[in-house]
């Protein structure tokens, strides 16, 4: 029994380290953002899977919503987190880092014409292999937004989308979409209308005032 115990004192100790692991610090500021700045009095942080059903349609939803908000009052910040049981969305999150850099002005384009395409990159790829889907994303990113392939090929083996990943896991996000405003989360969030996003976030900035 002493033994015993000897050995799971020492597994508990050698573990111990790797549960405190630093979640690595990404070389920017995370996320795309759509509006306003720092000095916005609300900040709503929403986080998509580019290959979830449920992403795509709350993202027209969400953008009605806040489009009318100006800078002083709304940030809006769009992170993407590639959930692993979402066939090939880890390459397509990839993708998206390409095509912001190279263009930002087309993240949004590319992100809602993914949304449509949804069943092209998962449903009707399952049978496809890695190097496949690659080829196909890139080819489907060079076609639609001029992007040169090469890039879009180069990004693949870009590791900025597992430290996105992870520093948004270090913040509880767990599924898509989901949704952080002022730095809380708001599970309830994902199934607001767009009045509703509205309601809310006026009753935020009216209490600034207060």
């Amino acid at each position: 029994m002493e033994r015993l115990s000897a050995i799971l004192l020492f597994a508990a100790v050698s573990l111990f380290p790797c549960a405190l692991a630093q979640t690595p610090v990404p070389a920017r500021q995370q996320g795309y953002l759509l509006q306003g700045n720092c000095d916005s009095s609300v900040l709503v942080e929403v986080f998509y899977d580019h290959l979830c059903v449920d992403s795509a349609p709350n993202w027209p939803v969400f953008k009605q919503a806040v489009k009318d908000f100006s800078e002083d009052d709304l940030a809006v910040l769009i992170h993407f987190f590639p959930l692993p049981y979402h066939h090939n969305t880890y390459f397509m999150t990839q993708a998206g880092h390409v095509v912001r850099s190279f263009n930002s002005e087309l993240f949004v384009p590319f992100m809602e014409a993914v949304f449509k395409d949804i069943d092209k990159f998962s449903t009707d790829a399952v049978n496809m292999t890695e190097p496949q889907v690659q080829e196909m994303i890139a080819d489907y990113v060079e076609s639609n937004f001029q992007v040169p392939k090469s890039m879009v090929l180069i990004g693949f083996s870009d590791p900025a989308v597992r430290a996105g990943w992870k520093s948004a896991a270090s913040r509880a996000i767990t599924g898509t979409p989901q949704f952080i405003v002022n730095g809380i989360h708001v599970p309830d969030a994902p199934d607001y209308s767009s009045e509703q996003w509205k309601t809310f976030i006026n009753s935020l900035i009216n209490a600034k005032d207060t």
